[in-house]
């Protein structure tokens, strides 16, 4: 598996595209993965996503308890 755990959310995005001011829904996705996987996870991403240029940000923890970071490590074995 490539990632453990997913968190999807509707949300509303106003952004600039092709010099217009765009007010859409799109959805967010926090995808909860280790390390060693982040650039398949981003290909994967890229390979699927439906946007020319889709937003892909990395969120780097520092902290984390370990009951849940054992968890996360067997969920993606």
């Amino acid at each position: 598996k490539i990632v453990a755990c997913v968190n999807i959310s509707k949300i509303s995005s106003i952004y600039s595209w092709k010099g217009k001011i765009e007010n859409t829904s799109e959805y967010l996705a926090i995808f909860k993965t280790v390390r060693k996987n982040k650039t398949l996870l981003k290909k994967k991403i890229k390979e699927t996503h439906p946007y020319d240029v889709p937003e892909i940000a990395e969120i780097d923890v520092t902290s984390i308890n370990k009951p849940y970071l054992e968890w996360l490590i067997k969920s993606t074995s």
